[in-house]
């Protein structure tokens, strides 16, 4: 029983770290869904060949790959971010919903009606994935507007389907806020940690803005300009000013930082064949 408990607490200790490997993972797969429309086309510079895509889900210009990830032995949900990044930024709707039980909890109305168009196929996808690989482990991950469709998706999940699922790593990158402090402090009791990724300067994790009642999930990791040196920020109660808060609101103005992750060039074009 000792050794069962040191073991499990190993295991829990393990992921409850940030790992680079699979940062870099995450951002290939992240990247991999701006390029791939197709199962049968999984080709583009960043699409890992631990990935097996069995879905794609694109409605209304919001898209999701669903699959299994040999590498981390379990189910993958990729959500792509907005195939126009000053578009999307011009059209942010500001404005909060309450759609859950608890209406204390409040989201980006715009966020939550993008992410709604997947909803549906993605929980039928998963029952079948789950049968189909005997596992009820998931993988979630996301770059901008698909880091808040991927937020989303991972509270669904806790909230409403945890009797059924375990999300086992829950990356994402550039992420917009998502919600209020409610919806933000939800993730302080979630039992793996989620990792929040930021670049430097990149503009996309200052909107909507924290004086509009907005407020970053825990756990960001917040990078230098090279993508080299990386922060664990503190940030389970308040948002960190050391991190990337530190440099709002004069500087964080960058579209580039936004588009480079990890060393990969993000969006329609730069990585896909």
């Amino acid at each position: 029983m000792i050794f069962s408990f040191i073991l499990i607490s190993s295991i829990l200790s393990l992921i409850n770290s940030y790992d680079t490997y699979l940062s870099k993972h995450f951002i290939n797969l992240s990247q991999a869904t701006y390029c791939v429309s197709s199962i049968n086309n999984w080709n583009c510079l960043t699409c890992d060949e631990s990935i097996k895509p069995e879905y794609i889900i694109e409605k209304h210009g919001a898209r999701a790959i669903q699959g299994y990830d040999i590498l981390t032995k379990s189910i993958f949900i990729a959500f792509r971010g907005s195939s126009n990044i000053q578009n999307w930024l011009d059209n942010i709707q500001i404005s909060k919903i309450s759609p859950y039980n608890d209406s204390s909890i409040q989201v980006e109305k715009g966020f939550y009606k993008s992410y709604q168009y997947l909803k549906s196929d993605l929980i039928i996808n998963l029952q079948i994935l789950s049968l189909r690989y005997n596992t009820n482990l998931i993988s979630v991950t996301g770059h901008s507007l698909g880091a808040g469709q991927a937020t989303l998706f991972v509270f669904d999940i806790v909230n409403d389907y945890n009797n059924y699922y375990h999300v086992l790593h829950f990356y994402n990158f550039g992420s917009p806020r998502v919600g209020n402090d409610q919806f933000a402090n939800f993730f302080t009791y979630f039992p793996i940690k989620p990792f929040r990724v930021t670049h430097y300067y990149d503009i996309v994790p200052h909107l909507p803005e924290e004086i509009l009642g907005y407020h970053h999930i825990s756990n960001e990791i917040w990078y230098d300009e090279p993508n080299i040196n990386y922060v664990n920020c503190k940030d389970i109660v308040n948002e960190d000013d050391t991190c990337s808060n530190s440099c709002f609101p004069t500087h964080c103005t960058s579209f580039d930082d936004h588009l480079y992750y990890l060393n990969v060039s993000l969006g329609n074009e730069p990585q896909c064949i």
